[in-house]
């Protein structure tokens, strides 16, 4: 209970700081408005307070900005979802870190029977996972059995920038049938000062077009490799 507590606190504290975190701008403003009162004696306060304010917002905009438009390009050089090739499989070999926990929902929510990961009890052995009468079945399998293969992958980048890219290979020959990528920035140098104002996405899942390449990566095995009629 006591760990519940302290986890629901942090989390109200992290939401909290970074809806208010702009406010903390009111420091280094008020730190210059003192100074420029001593500086500019003769200037009434609401131009030592306006005059703070600008060099505190250029500063802030010196550091967030080329950063900002870094991860701009960076969007764009990572492109739209694509699907070159589709197929209609019961299931596919997910290598992904997360698979035997948020892979589960390739299972309960996009139509899948089975998939296939790597196993967390043996280095060199796998997992299926089986849709059973609404419950999950798992077994350890020596060797994989699927013809495809999802391949996610995450990456840290310097300046406060996170890629996942994703990928859905035939595992014979290697064919790429399907890619995405994704991207986040947490507001790099000055991200303290922004909380989430400075932050970006893409894609940006409020823009239409964001909205529609969001759905497309978020369903991109679905949507490659899921049974249609």
């Amino acid at each position: 209970m006591a760990a519940a507590h302290t986890i629901r606190r942090m989390t109200l504290i992290g939401l909290l700081w970074a809806i208010a975190a702009p406010l903390l701008l009111l420091i280094p403003a008020a730190l210059l408005a003192g100074l420029l009162r001593r500086w500019r004696p003769a200037w009434p306060r609401r131009r030592r307070w306006g005059a703070a304010a600008a060099a505190t917002a250029a500063g802030l905009a010196l550091l967030w900005l080329p950063q900002r438009l870094q991860f701009a390009v960076l969007c764009d050089e990572l492109g739209p979802p694509r699907i070159e090739a589709r197929a209609a499989v019961a299931g596919f070999f997910l290598d992904d870190g997360t698979a035997n926990s948020f892979g589960m929902r390739y299972l309960h929510e996009e139509g899948f029977d089975w998939i296939e990961a790597r196993s967390i009890y043996r280095r060199d052995a796998y997992t299926r996972y089986r849709k059973v009468d609404g419950r999950i079945e798992q077994q350890e399998i020596d060797q994989l059995t699927a013809a495809h293969v999802f391949t996610s992958t995450y990456e840290q980048r310097p300046g406060g920038v996170s890629v996942q890219r994703q990928e859905i290979r035939a595992r014979q020959g290697g064919r790429l049938m399907a890619q995405a990528a994704s991207a986040n920035f947490d507001g790099g140098t000055a991200k303290w000062v922004l909380g989430a104002w400075g932050s970006a996405s893409c894609p940006n899942p409020v823009t239409t077009a964001g909205s529609a390449a969001f759905q497309a990566t978020y369903h991109l095995a679905r949507d490659t490799l899921g049974r249609r009629p």
